[in-house]
């Protein structure tokens, strides 16, 4: 198995830029997921930057904790074994531990 770091390049945030997702963030609380955060902030990549390595570089500065979702695809769902059935469906609650 190989692994491969890849290192962001690190951009200067616009403080407006960053209290607003912050901010939005804080009003989602633990459960704002990528998908409703970009929504919300009408944020475009092509115009904005990428809002991933943006978020990213917030969490390497200490000032949000992320969790990592994931979700099959119509094609993840094709790999699958015929007649599988799933033996139990989680919540949608995110597994981590609130820091006080």
């Amino acid at each position: 198995m190989t692994t491969v770091a890849l290192n962001t390049r690190r951009r200067q945030i616009p403080v407006e830029v960053e209290r607003e997702i912050l901010a939005r963030i804080d009003s989602g609380g633990l459960h704002i997921c990528e998908a409703e955060l970009r929504d919300t902030l009408k944020w475009d990549d092509r115009t904005n930057g990428s809002l991933l390595q943006l978020l990213d570089q917030l969490e390497q500065e200490g000032l949000i904790e992320s969790a990592i979702h994931f979700r099959l695809t119509k094609h993840g769902h094709t790999q699958l074994p015929d007649g599988y059935k799933p033996l139990r469906r989680y919540g949608t609650g995110i597994p981590w531990e609130v820091r006080r």
